[in-house]
């Protein structure tokens, strides 16, 4: 669980990059599907602290890392956009596979042809889970397809992620390491006392009346504790059957968190949360919420009243989804200030079960043999 030094990557930078340099070859959540949509639309991210970038050939979705073969000019100097791979710096034009094959001037400059030079940009493994895009710099050892990394989330994550309208996006900067909010993510006993108001309204959970499902490196909580709730939503999103019932919150391993939530009456809502590392003590909060994408039982004069309600609602959802990874941004930050000082490491109860799980694939991730 955790082991020695456990909190090193939180205090210093250089351990904080070896642990990136070893998640950089672990599927890890890029950006939606919908965000490149047609034909040479493409959209910047993070993966392991590396800029990247995924666009749209044709049918084919690539993914490259963000720097120039020629000089180390970013590709995309924005968040997004469309068009061909052109480095700004000095007009060298890319191909879908990242060769560059149109140099200005190639054989006066360097004395070769483009193809001759054979110059080229890093390229990402990339995959899709429904609309989500995942990303991972290839590695020897790295062979597990995504769907086999996700297991049983494959089907859930699938059906979860068809939005039928854009979702709403919640952005800022964290003053507290990745793992750390991931942590506060993946616990239930501190909503009592961060989220009184809200989410710990109902005061401390009872660990006997729900459920916690570990899924290989991955782990859920649903408010039913059916063992074999996981498998029987796998199927019914499979069969194209599942019907919004119930809180239930999917962490995928190493930093992405699928909630499924209720607003009011019969209407439920998705929340894609993702913590991106950007330093050891510094993180970027990415969110996604939008109207779950699952028939629930309305009353007939709900229906009717949507045109007006809708509006109102998706203002008030934005605002306490905003509210609530507030209320755990600041928490974070609060123990990033004094994580140095911790001599032991944390004390875990029954209702932070999944923070050891999280913890154990972590350290298979980081210490043992690259997968």
């Amino acid at each position: 669980m955790f082991g020695p030094g456990w909190q090193q990557a939180a205090i210093d930078q250089n351990a904080f990059e070896r642990e990136q340099a070893r998640l950089a070859h672990v599927w890890t959540f890029l950006g939606l599907v919908r965000d490149v949509a047609k034909d040479g639309d493409w959209f910047r991210a993070s993966l392991a602290t590396r800029s990247v970038f995924v666009q749209r050939f044709g049918d084919e979705l690539k993914g490259f890392e963000n720097v120039c073969a020629h000089r180390g000019h970013p590709l995309r100097t924005v968040e997004r956009g469309n068009g061909p791979v052109v480095c700004a710096f000095h007009h060298w034009r890319y191909d879908k596979e990242g060769r560059a094959l149109g140099i200005p001037k190639s054989e006066e400059m360097f004395g070769k042809i483009p193809r001759d030079l054979d110059a080229r940009i890093a390229p990402l493994e990339i995959a899709t889970c429904g609309d989500l895009i995942f990303g991972r710099f290839p590695a020897a050892e790295a062979t597990q397809t995504l769907e086999a990394f996700l297991g049983e989330s494959f089907p859930i994550v699938t059906a979860m992620s068809r939005a039928k309208e854009p979702p709403q996006r919640i952005v800022r900067e964290v003053k507290a390491n990745w793992r750390l909010c991931y942590h506060a993510s993946v616990e239930e006993y501190h909503l009592a006392a961060v989220h009184p108001s809200t989410l710990g309204k109902i005061g401390y959970l009872v660990r006997e009346n729900i459920g916690y499902f570990r899924i290989g490196a991955h782990s859920a909580y649903f408010t039913t504790n059916a063992p074999d709730a996981v498998e029987k939503m796998a199927q019914a999103c499979r069969d194209g059957t599942w019907h919004s019932v119930n809180y239930r919150i999917f962490h995928l391993f190493p930093n992405l968190a699928i909630s499924h939530f209720h607003a009011d009456a019969a209407y439920w809502y998705i929340l894609i949360l993702q913590y991106v590392p950007v330093a050891h003590d510094c993180s970027t909060m990415r969110a996604w919420v939008y109207p779950a994408p699952f028939p629930a039982p309305h009353a007939w004069y709900e229906r009717w009243l949507r045109p007006f309600t809708d509006p109102i609602r998706k203002v008030m959802v934005r605002y306490y989804t905003n509210r609530v990874l507030t209320e755990d941004n600041v928490t974070c930050a609060h123990q990033q200030s004094v994580i140095a000082q911790m001599r032991r490491p944390p004390i875990l109860g029954a209702l932070e079960e999944r923070i050891r799980w999280f913890e154990e694939a972590y350290t298979k991730a980081v210490d043992g043999p690259e997968s």
